[in-house]
């Protein structure tokens, strides 16, 4: 599948929605994510423990906005993915950039780090 798309974030919803972790980490969660592969952007609802919306996001043509947002260049996110780069190395220097409500974020650090190590995860099909 190509990624980034909607198929691929389509994809990580199913694989958040059926991971136990996740769904402890993020039980009490009533957020709006915004994830962005550099320019391609995607709004998540997560709800329940689940991430229950998942759509492409155009400003000014999504009335619910976004509480924080998940944010890196495309490179940074190939990166991750192909195994060049570490996780905890792209958090820990900023290249994945968390911003907006940190409250809100900084609650649900675990369920973001277990999103971003299910990004890491899903190596692109030959």
């Amino acid at each position: 599948m190509k990624f980034p798309s909607l198929e691929f974030v389509q994809a990580l919803q199913e694989r958040m929605n059926g991971d136990a972790a996740f769904h402890t980490a993020s039980r009490w969660s009533d957020v709006k994510v915004l994830l962005c592969f550099g320019d391609q952007r995607y709004w998540l609802k997560l709800y329940g423990g689940k991430i229950i919306d998942a759509m492409d996001y155009f400003p000014m043509a999504n009335p619910l906005g976004w509480d924080y947002m998940i944010s890196a260049p495309l490179e940074i996110w190939r990166a991750l993915r192909d195994g060049s780069r570490a996780l905890g190395h792209v958090l820990d220097t900023g290249d994945i950039m968390v911003d907006g409500d940190l409250l809100q974020a900084n609650r649900l650090y675990e369920s973001t780090h277990l999103m971003l190590s299910t990004v890491g995860d899903m190596k692109a099909k030959p």
